[in-house]
């Protein structure tokens, strides 16, 4: 049976105790497999290389094959091989064909490896690895054959290798790596030279080192052998009874039960990070494509975003309600240490369940990656996306003197915490519109080099960079429209808590009243002092929550019609002031995605769920709904408060790393272009490697990384590339 190259990495899991033999079984296991490997080795020398053995079917023609296996792969069965190159597809000439068949003959004469192409158009769906593996078994190919099966339309190909084929993992996908490139540029001649002589110096290297390193191991393992079970053995042993005695943590599937809580608790954190980022790619690039092609052409991708957007949300809501239940049990333990307790296993569960939904929406993003990249045609489009950049790029820099002009008439006026949102805006968006024009230059650059893919990877780069330094500048006017029209919501809010402290004078003998009187007074009075020169929207808030608490004293003064009339009334101010303060925050969150951690985004997350909640109970029961805006509100401001210091922590550390001279990601170097600040604290990563077989899942890139387009996100697939610079906004504080 021909097999995928691909092979699953299956954890160990140690038995329920240790035996004293098992030294024993493992020595002559290893003498056995020297044994072996040495007569392989033998027989490999000196026979020669055997010729296919035909297929135990009889020989079918191709529309007897495509009624046979029609139900396993439709439209395009496999073949049976007569030739070393089929070309199917008629994409190569007579000296493209004698180039490949010359490359195929020098893999047969230099080693006892043979190769086999076949170009068809497409493969209809079927994974190409699947197809390749299908077309080899019925043309009875051996152990020490391989297929390469290249789809010219779909730009895809399967490489089929038997599981004993005398080439390791890393060779494999090496061969992967030199057909790759050529596929995406439609060079077809190369695809398959380049294979065969990657597959030719591999098995030159494999074989001229088999006999030295099987009479070096017989060698080694009998010095080891001894040594084993003379010195270690004894030692080993009961280690190993302890270890093997050890049940695996609950709570999990076997990649995460074996991870401490604390391990567990990152990876839970990291797959929120990763996948909030990849939604908020997803949205921006859809938005794109909502332009460019339509609202009816991408209506199916928006369901789709909504349907990885609702289990986002229910991940976020779980790990709000986990933090919500650790900071009860801290407090519950410095009341009292002896009798607090701790809830392991279903902590453990339920961050295996924020795990699990990320994994979730990523899966479900991923699945239309694809077809987003077909509907955007950017391999096409690349030169236009590029040429568009450079034609807004102008009018978005226009907006940077007005901005910084806003910006310092609002500080003359406001104190410096009501403008923390958006006081570096300018400044970061100067920086992606370099980073713009940077990533401009370095597409069109692959253009010209022949390399689509990489252009690919900075046209979407470039246009993510420019669209967030319009948003940044967009939340500039906006705070300064918001403060604007605050004031003089603040003004009707004041004569509103006057009234109701009057009324509540005439209720006597009232101590709930008379509390709630006496916070109002004081919230008028300090709104009063701080009036000139403070911030508007904290004023709202303040007298906002006095006379929610005063309504709630006087509710049984008043009838049932005027109680919900005030509420309704209450309730809209507050959620007006909850929504430019969860904009505000989103806003940041999203041009910082760079650097903003998990818990704000799970604060953010939960507020954006109280709103909602308030809105829906708002008809019915304005009461309770006001209860869920006004906790939607304390959370926005938390959110707002973690997202500003985690990204002044990066900017801190990268400006520190600046003035040392020293570059935060040197490892990151690479010729394909740059990546500096700008981009980095938004988040935007560049890669270029779009292509790959479907067997290589982790090939594929999700969104939120370098503008992926529309894919997952799993942080753990993260490939930075480029020269990291340290041009970072001062910090706001």
């Amino acid at each position: 049976m021909i097999e995928s190259s691909a092979r699953r990495e299956h954890l160990h899991h140690p038995g329920p105790r240790a035996s004293g033999g098992w030294a024993i079984a493992a020595f002559v296991g290893l003498v056995g497999v020297v044994i072996a490997a040495t007569s392989q080795a033998a027989n490999a020398t000196v026979s020669a290389p055997s010729e296919p053995t035909p297929s135990v079917s009889p020989r079918l023609t191709a529309a007897m094959q495509a009624e046979i296996m029609k139900d396993v792969l439709p439209a395009s069965p496999p073949i049976t091989l007569t030739d070393p190159v089929t070309d199917g597809a008629g994409v190569l000439s007579d000296a493209g064909r004698q180039e490949v068949q010359d490359a195929v003959g020098r893999l047969a004469d230099g080693s006892d490896l043979r190769m086999f192409v076949v170009y068809i158009e497409s493969f209809d769906g079927t994974e190409p690895e699947d197809w390749a593996n299908a077309s080899a078994n019925l043309s009875g190919l051996g152990t020490d054959d391989l297929l390469l099966a290249i789809a010219t339309v779909d730009h895809e190909f399967g490489l089929s290798a038997d599981s004993n084929v005398a080439l390791t993992n890393a060779q494999l996908s090496q061969i992967d790596d030199a057909v790759a490139a050529a596929v995406e540029e439609e060079r077809w001649v190369p695809a398959a030279t380049h294979a065969a002589d990657a597959v030719r110096a591999g098995a030159g290297s494999t074989g001229s080192l088999l006999m030295a390193g099987v009479v070096v191991a017989v060698l080694v393992l009998a010095g080891l052998g001894y040594v084993l079970w003379r010195f270690a053995v004894p030692r080993l042993l009961p280690r190993l009874a302890r270890l093997a005695d050890r049940a695996p943590a609950s709570g999990g599937p076997a990649p995460l039960a074996h991870l401490s809580l604390a391990e567990l608790d990152e990876r839970a954190a990291a797959a929120l990070v990763g996948i909030d980022d990849a939604l908020k790619t997803c949205e921006q690039e859809l938005g794109f494509a909502r332009a460019e092609l339509g609202a009816d052409a991408t209506r199916d991708f928006e369901l789709i975003l909504a349907r990885a957007g609702g289990d986002v949300r229910r991940a976020f809501a779980i790990r709000q309600t986990l933090d919500a239940a650790a900071a009860q049990a801290h407090d519950a333990y410095e009341a009292s240490p002896v009798s607090a307790g701790s809830d392991d296993v279903g902590r453990r569960t339920r961050l295996t369940r924020v795990i699990e939904l990320c994994e979730n929406a990523a899966d479900t993003l991923d699945a239309r990656t694809r077809a987003f990249d077909d509907l955007r045609r950017l391999q096409q489009r690349a030169p236009e996306v590029l040429a568009d950049v450079v034609a807004r790029e102008p009018e978005v820099a226009g907006r940077l003197a007005a901005a910084r002009a806003t910006l310092e008439q609002l500080g003359e006026t406001y104190p410096a915490d009501t403008l923390a949102m958006v006081s570096g805006n300018p400044e970061q968006a100067e920086l992606l519109l370099d980073n713009a024009k940077e990533a401009v230059a370095a597409g069109r650059s692959a253009l010209e080099a022949g390399q689509k893919a990489v252009a690919v990877a900075h046209a979407r780069g470039a246009q993510n960079a420019l669209g967030q330094a319009v948003m940044l500048l967009d939340a500039v006017d906006a705070t300064a429209t918001h403060l604007e029209e605050a004031g003089g919501r603040l003004d009707k809010a004041v004569a509103s808590l006057t009234q109701d402290v009057a009324s509540a004078r005439s209720v006597e003998g009232d101590f709930r009243v008379t509390l709630a009187r006496t916070a109002a007074q004081a919230s008028l009075k300090h709104v009063e002092v701080t009036r000139d020169g403070g911030d508007p929207l904290k004023g709202l808030q303040r007298i906002a929550a006095a006379e929610a608490s005063l309504d709630a004293a006087l509710a049984s003064t008043r009838d049932g019609t005027e109680v919900k009339a005030r509420s309704s009334a209450l309730l809209r101010d507050t959620l007006g002031r909850v929504d430019e303060q969860l904009r505000q925050t989103a806003d940041f969150v999203a041009t910082r995605r760079g650097a903003v951690g998990a818990t704000a985004r799970t604060r953010l997350a939960e507020a954006v769920r109280l709103a909602d909640a308030a809105r829906s109970l708002q008809p019915t029961d304005p009461t309770a709904a006001l209860g869920d805006a006004q906790r939607a509100s304390t959370l926005v401001q938390e959110a707002a408060r973690l997202a500003r210091s985690d990204a002044d922590a990066v900017v801190t550390a990268a400006t520190t790393a600046a003035a040392a001279d020293v570059e935060p990601d040197a490892d990151g170097a690479d010729a394909n272009g740059p990546i500096t600040g700008g981009m980095m604290l938004g988040g935007i990563l560049l890669d270029p490697h779009l292509v790959r077989s479907r067997r290589r899942a982790t090939a594929r890139i999700g969104g939120g990384f370098g503008g992926g387009g529309f894919g997952g996100g799993r942080p753990g697939a993260l490939r930075k590339l480029g020269t990291v610079r340290a041009w970072w906004p001062t910090p706001a504080r």
